[in-house]
């Protein structure tokens, strides 16, 4: 196991510890919403024991279980577990783009777009080789003006 082109770099977790966190997150999920075991049942397509016993045993929950949890509670439910292999939820069609501060994204742009306003007009050939990072931007600048609409009762 030391082949590290086979076994590269990864997180390691124990199947008990995958059930805790299981465990856990579904029973502060039950409580925070003062749901009974039927309404979990529901959710998880599975009876109120079969979901009680999801909470409080060693018992790992299957695949359409896992995804009946994520089409309802999103993070809520899997990012704790997602988490046990550096993973964390997305909704589809989010804007995944990287960790990188605003400022670096928009501070790597700025030269570019410097460079193409010089002489007073911009070409497609100018910016279209920086479209990642002005897709980036723009998708940043979204929130920012969705924030300051919210702040101020308009649409989120």
């Amino acid at each position: 196991m030391n082949a590290p082109y086979i076994h590269g770099r990864r997180r390691t977790f124990s199947a008990s510890t995958a059930v805790d966190t299981q465990n856990a997150v579904i029973t502060s999920i039950k409580t925070d919403d003062g749901a009974t075991w039927g309404d979990m049942g529901r959710v998880l397509g599975k009876s109120e024991d079969r979901a009680a016993a999801y909470a409080n045993t060693a018992s790992p929950i299957d695949l359409p279980t896992f995804l009946a949890g994520c089409h309802e509670w999103g993070g809520r439910f899997a990012d704790p577990l997602l988490a046990l292999v550096g993973g964390r939820w997305a909704d589809a069609g989010s804007v995944c783009s990287g960790d990188d501060p605003a400022s670096v994204t928009l501070a790597t742009l700025l030269p570019s777009i410097i460079r193409a306003e010089l002489d007073g007009e911009t070409t497609v050939e100018e910016v279209a080789p920086h479209e990642a990072l002005i897709r980036r931007a723009h998708a940043i600048t979204c929130q920012w003006l969705e924030m300051i609409a919210a702040s101020k009762g308009g649409v989120k």
